[in-house]
């Protein structure tokens, strides 16, 4: 990973306010999310199993916004800062740790929504069924704890990438090479990508797979018996199914794109387009997130009416 030394083309100032525009609709989208949440606790009311995982995407969402708008700021206008180490190994870090969290809390929501649908008699799934309530709060720690120590290794990684036949001066007598970017391991990295991306998008694949196929088995056997296939628990597995179909759709695209990016330059037009995608992931996730819970979406119809009311 390392930056260009070139000269930004004029279209992509149009890009940057498309940028900007996402970040801080992807910040509003996820706090709103994380507001009602500890809104409802505050007032005593305590936080189920769903609304602590949704909590914790919004709050990884909200990190992963905010890292990307203080990256672009900082690579576009103020690249001297950026290229300082400990400012780029912060942004980096912290920018991977939200990537590798919302992938591991996606699939962690997935395995909660497979569980309360699906019945497991026996084995492993069947305890975690029983005892979900206490496992939950230990799968956002252990998401947490796995991604903070896959990233650790990678700020151990880098290599500075230098100006050819150049020099700064940093001293009376002293010159150092003029650091034009930072180049990244690539072992290390597509390990880390395998380990924290890969898996997770399978889990992610496996639960939902399991739950349409469980809901048109279900489905199927009330129609042969001739009973009502509309009921309130049946849409609100299939509420759950959409929910996870979107997220397996969102993080497919996303790893796509972020994989691409690698192969494109800068000066391309479609390097930036991939580039809007990516930075619009905590935005779209957080209205999946927002539309596939019925508290969150009935407040946000209902500020939506009031707004509408006074203009």
């Amino acid at each position: 990973m390392g930056l260009d030394n070139i000269i930004i083309p004029a279209f992509v100032e149009g890009f940057l306010v498309i940028l900007m525009a996402e970040i801080l609709i992807g910040i509003s989208t996820n706090g709103f999310i994380v507001f009602v949440n500890v809104r409802d606790w505050l007032r005593g009311q305590s936080l189920n199993s769903s609304d602590q995982l949704v909590v914790s995407l919004a709050v990884s969402n909200a990190c992963f916004s905010c890292v990307n708008g203080a990256s672009i700021v900082c690579s576009i206008f103020f690249t001297n800062i950026f290229l300082v180490d400990y400012v780029f190994y912060i942004l980096y870090f912290i920018m991977s740790y939200t990537i590798f969290s919302s992938s591991w809390l996606s699939a962690s929501l997935c395995l909660f929504f497979c569980l309360k649908i699906i019945n497991f008699q026996h084995g492993c799934l069947a305890w975690l069924k029983t005892n979900i309530v206490t496992v939950v709060p230990w799968l956002i720690l252990l998401s947490q704890v796995l991604s903070f120590s896959c990233c650790l290794p990678l700020l151990f990684t880098f290599t500075k990438v230098f100006a050819p036949n150049s020099t700064a001066q940093i001293g009376t007598n002293e010159t150092s090479k003029v650091v034009i970017g930072y180049q990244i391991n690539t072992f290390y990295n597509l390990f880390s990508l395998l380990m924290n991306c890969f898996v997770p998008f399978l889990m992610v694949m496996i639960t939902t797979g399991r739950i349409i196929a469980s809901l048109w088995k279900h489905a199927r056997h009330m129609r042969q018996n001739m009973e009502d296939d509309h009921g309130p628990s049946v849409k609100a597995h299939q509420g759950a199914a959409r929910t996870m179909m979107s997220l397996l759709i969102l993080y497919l695209i996303f790893y796509v794109v972020e994989l691409g990016l690698g192969f494109l330059s800068m000066l391309s037009p479609i390097y930036w387009v991939c580039f809007v995608l990516i930075v619009s992931f905590p935005t779209i996730q957080s209205f999946i997130l927002i539309v596939g819970n019925v508290k969150l979406k009935h407040i946000c119809l209902k500020l939506l009416k009031n707004c509408r009311k006074k203009h």
